[in-house]
């Protein structure tokens, strides 16, 4: 239980909490950029514009970046290509759905019962695809502002390799359950066709073999040491796609 308290589940936690909070901003600031659509500007001339659809799909390549793995045998960076399924519930909330696939990623495969340079045996093929869903709030209600619409998002989801087979060292990927959270944009584009950005940080629990443990000590050459076995793991994504937007 320590590990699921860790420093980088803490993070998550406030994050998310911070998601949570920035729900009723959301909600006060739509009917203030529809004020401000109507007051001070000639409506051809604001810079609030009410937003195209209740449905949105999405095709965004991106380049996913895994952060600090202790034993340095996980999936490494690449691109990761995903849908995104995105409905429209009430005033800023969305509910999104995603699916990515990562087809080019490499792992690094070591044999823990050897030391020095033998120990790395050699690099693996680790596809990864991923699958989550959560909410979206729009921080400008359902309008844009200079055809801007910042967001904040946040999911559950599970990442796999579908990979059931244990490496040299007794090490695999498989399946994890997966928390993110992130900021984004709409950019509007005064048709169906809209640019769509964002920037996702995911946590995923690593899980190593007790091969990869030591004691620490000056004569440990364990692949972690004292280490924990099963860390938190912070990822980052950084996606652009295009959408198309359905409904009015």
């Amino acid at each position: 239980m320590k590990s699921f308290f860790s420093r980088r589940f803490v993070q998550l936690a406030c994050g998310l909490a911070a998601l949570t909070a920035l729900a009723p901003l959301a909600g006060a600031i739509a009917p203030v950029a529809s004020l401000g659509a109507q007051v001070g500007y000639p409506p051809s001339e604001s810079p609030y514009r009410d937003l195209q659809g209740r449905q949105v799909f999405t095709i965004a390549p991106g380049w996913i970046m895994p952060g600090d793995d202790p034993a340095g045998v996980g999936p490494g960076s690449g691109l990761m290509v995903s849908g995104r399924y995105e409905l429209f519930l009430t005033g800023p909330l969305w509910l999104v759905s995603r699916i990515g696939y990562a087809p080019g990623l490499e792992r690094t495969i070591k044999d823990p019962e050897v030391t020095g340079a033998a120990r790395i045996v050699g690099a693996k093929d680790e596809p990864l695809v991923l699958a989550d869903v959560g909410f979206g709030l729009n921080l400008t209600g359902n309008k844009s502002w200079h055809r801007i619409t910042p967001r904040v998002l946040g999911s559950l989801g599970m990442v796999s390799t579908f990979d059931s087979e244990y490496d040299l060292g007794e090490y695999r990927f498989g399946t994890k359950f997966v928390v993110s959270y992130g900021l984004g944009a709409r950019i509007s584009t005064g048709s169906a066709w809209e640019i769509n950005t964002e920037f996702t940080h995911m946590f995923w629990q690593m899980k190593y073999p007790d091969s990869y443990g030591g004691d620490g000590s000056a004569t440990d050459e364990s692949i972690i040491g004292r280490g924990k076995l099963a860390p938190w793991q912070g990822n980052f994504m950084l996606s652009i796609g295009l959408s198309r937007y359905f409904g009015r």
